[in-house]
């Protein structure tokens, strides 16, 4: 039985320190450490070594960092749209 050939042939090649995939992947990896700890986030972050770990990474997180990021907009909606209808706006 022959495995199923990666969506991409440089799935199967290692990742390069100083890349910029490598640059996005430690961003990521700061935004996935607000949400669920440091050890969590370095225990994923460390299990990727392929081009196709890392495309497995981002796919598996952009979701959730998309759903906080949309949670954090609407909160911060609210409270332009409170300020915005004329409630007192306590002095900093």
């Amino acid at each position: 039985m022959n495995a199923i050939p990666s969506p991409d042939p440089r799935d199967d090649q290692p990742l390069r320190d100083g890349s910029s995939l490598m640059a996005y992947l430690h961003i990521l990896k700061k935004a996935h450490r607000a949400l669920v700890g440091h050890d969590a986030a370095h225990r994923r972050f460390m299990a990727i070594s392929t081009r196709g770990h890392a495309r497995k990474y981002i796919e598996e997180l952009m979701p959730l960092l998309l759903q906080e990021r949309a949670r954090h907009r609407s909160k911060r909606e609210a409270r332009r749209k409170e300020q915005r209808s004329g409630a007192p706006i306590a002095p900093a």
